[in-house]
């Protein structure tokens, strides 16, 4: 997946969204303190929510009241994306109607969200394919047959520029709902780039998520999640979401290479831990070579030296040569034996 000129694949680092969400309450004073602590707490992006809640959700219903005086106007968000640009951090949204989009659109975004709520609004998805805009689209709503239609929909529109999110629409989700395995499944299904949407408390399941093939991971992020309103209880406070960064690079270090073994210096060093081929009792000209003479040894300094498995090359042989207890036996050892 690409964003401008950053790519997401399987050799980038795990792109990490602090999800605002509206816990602004907006604010535009608090959405600026919310960047700027996500900012340092290592998020690679910050993404907020922008509804019009008469075009998005019918009067009466709990949504429309949640949303009241939530959004923000094009001219602040863009104020916004310039600060974020100042904190060298990427400036998103999920639109949560067309209005929105349009603003978004508007605003010159890098990528748009689609929520699990909205991952079947093919015609939203189909004006973000139509402007060229990379999306990330949850499904924490879906059943097997959405996602087919999913798959079906992206690949009449030949777009390649998207990638899913594994997501559990639950608040906070239980752990028996988040079956992270699946995210294997999505990424076999989709050939995308495959993330998670976590609603879990704490972090654990992201770093799991992560171990799983994860390669974006979104968090709600809140400055205190004791605030009434909003998503702040399932949010992470700023030393929580940095710890979380931090683990997750730690993870990425340890799964960095994959089934390529490349052997760091340190390591490097520490191959004279493996056993050598030595003389373990005097071998006179003629004795049989076997495991009673012939012994696997780490040696006390570097030298030249044979790994165990050329034992098979002299084994059961008769010696040529007279060879003394304690011989470190080399290629030149090997030809004479």
């Amino acid at each position: 997946m690409r964003l401008g000129n950053l790519k997401i694949n399987n050799n980038s680092k795990t792109f990490i969204i602090a999800e605002i969400g509206i816990n602004h309450g907006g604010s535009y004073k608090n959405c600026i303190k919310l960047i700027s602590a996500a900012a340092k707490s290592g998020a690679d992006a910050v993404k907020i929510q922008l509804v019009n809640r008469n075009e998005s959700y019918q009067k009466g219903s709990s949504s429309f009241e949640i949303f009241n005086k939530k959004t923000f106007s094009l001219t602040v968000l863009k104020k916004i994306k310039k600060f974020c640009n100042k904190k060298k951090i990427i400036f998103f949204a999920t639109p949560g109607d067309i209005s929105s989009l349009f603003t978004l659109i508007k605003l010159k975004t890098p990528v748009i969200k689609i929520s699990s709520g909205l991952m079947n609004n093919f015609p939203m998805i189909d004006l973000c394919i139509k402007k060229k805009i990379p999306i990330i689209i949850s499904t924490g709503l879906a059943t097997i047959k959405d996602l087919k239609d999913l798959k079906k929909f992206l690949n009449k529109k030949k777009f390649k520029n998207f990638s899913i999110l594994k997501c559990t629409s639950e608040y906070p989700a239980q752990a028996h709902n988040l079956d992270l395995g699946g995210i294997k499944n999505l990424i076999f299904f989709f050939k995308c780039i495959v993330g998670y949407s976590d609603h879990y408390l704490g972090h654990t399941a992201s770093l799991v998520a992560v171990m799983n093939g994860a390669k974006i991971i979104e968090k709600h992020f809140t400055l205190n999640k004791n605030l009434k309103g909003a998503d702040h209880h399932i949010s992470l406070e700023p030393k929580e979401f940095k710890t979380m960064v931090l683990e997750i690079r730690n993870l990425e270090k340890v799964l960095k290479y994959g089934c390529a073994r490349k052997i760091d210096n340190n390591i490097k060093e520490n191959r004279s831990m493996l056993r050598k081929l030595v003389v373990i009792k005097n071998i006179k000209k003629g004795d049989v070579i076997n495991f009673n003479n012939i012994g696997f040894q780490r040696l006390k300094k570097k030298q030249l030296s044979l790994d165990p498995a050329n034992f098979f090359y002299i084994k059961n042989k008769k010696s040529r040569v007279n060879l003394k207890k304690d011989t470190v036996i080399s290629k030149r050892q090997l030809r004479s034996i």
